[in-house]
């Protein structure tokens, strides 16, 4: 099983599709930011927000200490989609910087209409991996 890079939009049911696969661009996200770095643009980790509360039981010591202090930190879609595109320009411009550049592109097509979508809506999203 490989890892794989997914947007999750603060509105749980926005009436649009949401899914990206994300599997290429986890692949690849050595060279994805690099070249993000390269074009003065967060990296994929950047956008990675998580609610910690749902992977630990604060009535438990598993994390030692609390976890009401986790929040998640919610993205522009702009943002998002200026992301999406100026990567995905690069790549296509440069395909031999990244590895099958052409599914890395195709998903990245993919995330500019998620979020295209969710600035249409007015919602807004994070990264969050699934391994």
């Amino acid at each position: 099983m490989s890892a794989a890079y997914f947007v999750v939009l603060e509105e749980p049911d926005p009436g649009f599709n949401t899914f990206v696969n994300g599997k290429a661009l986890a692949k690849a996200a050595t060279n994805v930011n690099r070249i993000a770095r390269m074009l003065g643009l967060k990296t994929l980790e950047d956008f990675v927000s998580a609610d910690l509360t749902e992977y630990f039981d604060d009535e438990e010591d598993d994390f030692h200490g609390t976890v009401a202090d986790a929040h998640v930190v919610w993205f522009d879609p702009s943002e998002g989609l200026d992301w999406a595109t100026k990567v995905a320009e690069y790549i296509r411009e440069n395909p031999g910087d990244v590895h099958d550049a052409n599914h890395v592109c195709e998903e990245l097509d993919e995330y500019q209409e998620l979020f295209s979508n969710a600035l249409k809506a007015g919602i807004r999203w994070h990264m969050e991996v699934d391994f």
